[in-house]
């Protein structure tokens, strides 16, 4: 992960609808969102964004990198389908 990184999240939900939404994904009573799985995600959902290159959320995480350049880029969004395609797998998720 990048040295680079400051912030935290802010349960926008945003890198959890890449490019469709999660299953995984909920909401709460006060709107925020939250990972019904989150004790057992996957390694890449639990330090996104790692890298500049893949921060496609800049517009709405709360995490951010030094010098960041707001864009969206869409470098980061096969890894994503990848990751929601292996948490659907593992736990046998329609």
């Amino acid at each position: 992960m990048s040295d680079a990184r400051v912030g935290r999240c802010i349960n926008c939900g945003a890198c959890c609808r890449l490019p469709n939404e999660c299953s995984f994904l909920r909401r709460d009573t006060e709107g925020k969102h939250y990972c019904s799985v989150y004790s057992i995600r996957p390694l890449n959902c639990r330090k996104y964004p790692r890298a500049e290159s893949e921060f496609i959320t800049a517009d709405t995480c709360g995490y951010r990198f030094d010098n960041t350049v707001r864009n969206n880029d869409s470098i980061f969004v096969l890894s994503l389908i990848f990751i929601r395609s292996f948490i659907r797998k593992v736990l046998h998720v329609e």
